[in-house]
């Protein structure tokens, strides 16, 4: 994808929510596709396949655990100009129940703080009817803001 030198982050994530697109390869290897974005929020609607199992066939923790970083990084992207990098410090995930292959869940980010260099977003998996399958807290730092 194109940036435009003017585009802030927000007015690419409204563009994916547009077209329901993944945005990235990260993306569509994870099965995620951008829901509806925000100034400091994002919802991804977010499928595990049969590329996300582990040896016994179980939906692999790593997957919730990606799809919560990237609703973090997505919540912080949306509020900085769209060619400012980004980058996660750390990441914080509580399991809460499997997911299931080939069920859509959400994956909702938001901005909780930010300063200048760093960000503080919350993050949860939940399913159709609002089951909490995971939820994470990650702090994100702010390479270069232009």
């Amino acid at each position: 994808m194109t940036i435009p030198p003017d585009a802030t982050g927000l007015d690419i994530l409204e563009q994916l929510a547009k077209t329901r697109s993944n945005g990235s390869s990260i993306g569509a290897t994870m099965g995620m596709r951008m829901a509806r974005a925000s100034e400091g929020h994002v919802v991804l609607d977010v499928t595990p396949d049969d590329r996300h199992l582990n040896p016994l066939g179980a939906v692999h923790g790593g997957f919730a655990a990606t799809c919560l970083d990237g609703a973090a990084a997505l919540a912080l992207y949306s509020t900085l100009a769209g060619d400012t990098p980004y980058a996660t410090v750390d990441l914080n995930v509580k399991y809460l129940r499997p997911l299931r292959q080939n069920q859509t869940y959400q994956a909702e980010g938001r901005l909780v703080d930010r300063t200048r260099r760093l960000a503080i977003c919350d993050t949860e998996i939940r399913d159709e009817a609002g089951t909490l399958y995971a939820k994470g807290t990650a702090t994100l730092m702010v390479m270069d803001e232009r």
